[in-house]
Parts: C-alpha cells; structure tokens; sequence
C-alpha cells in the first residue's frame, strides 16, 4: 500500500525533498531499482509535470523529488495530486508513495 504524504510546492522556487525506503522497518537497498513521479492538476487531466527523481544513496534506501523553479513557475496554483512509483530489478512497479500537492503561488517571479 503507497504511503500517503501531502507536499507543498512553492511556485518560483526549487521544490527538493528526501525519502527512505523502507519495509517493515528495513532500509530497502535501492541499488538496481529505478524511482519516478508525477504530479497532475487532477486524475483525468492529460497534463502532467515529472519530478526529477533520483536515488542519492542506494544502499541506505534514500532517493530524493525535485522540481526546478523554472518548472514550478509553469504550474497553475492550487490542489494537484502526485504520485510516485518504485520499479524493482523485475520490472515491478509499486506506488510507493502518494497523495496531493498544494501549489502555493507567490508574490516574487
């Protein structure tokens, strides 16, 4: 079952967020897994944006998201969702992580 976990985007500015990987309380060595996500303004829309996913540190489980501040001063403020989903050496896709992201616009560009 994906985790359930709200972001926070601030428009104009680097989005970068790290994570574990774990199960059942041990670090999931992520040395041939491959990691990406996605955010949406809504399930049905057919745009998208991609978070840069990137595993930091295979051995302790730690990847990490980024958005450039380029990338969020290009998406519409509001409520999105995302997802993110782990791709093991199998080819087995798991939604590791989900929920919504809340695009906060801001004052300066």
């Amino acid at each position: 079952m994906a985790a359930e976990y709200n972001l926070s985007v601030n428009m104009n500015a680097d989005f970068v967020r790290s994570y574990q990987v774990k199960e059942s309380n041990v670090v999931v060595d992520l040395t041939t897994y491959s990691i990406e996500g996605t955010l949406k303004l809504n399930f049905r829309s057919t745009v998208s944006t991609s978070f840069v996913a990137t595993v930091t540190d295979a051995v302790n489980g730690l990847f990490q998201l980024s958005l450039t501040d380029v990338v969020t001063a290009g998406m519409e403020p509001g409520t999105h969702v995302y997802d993110v989903i782990l791709t093991d050496p199998n080819g087995i896709k798991t939604r590791l992580m989900q929920g919504r992201a809340f695009v906060k616009q801001g004052v300066t560009p």
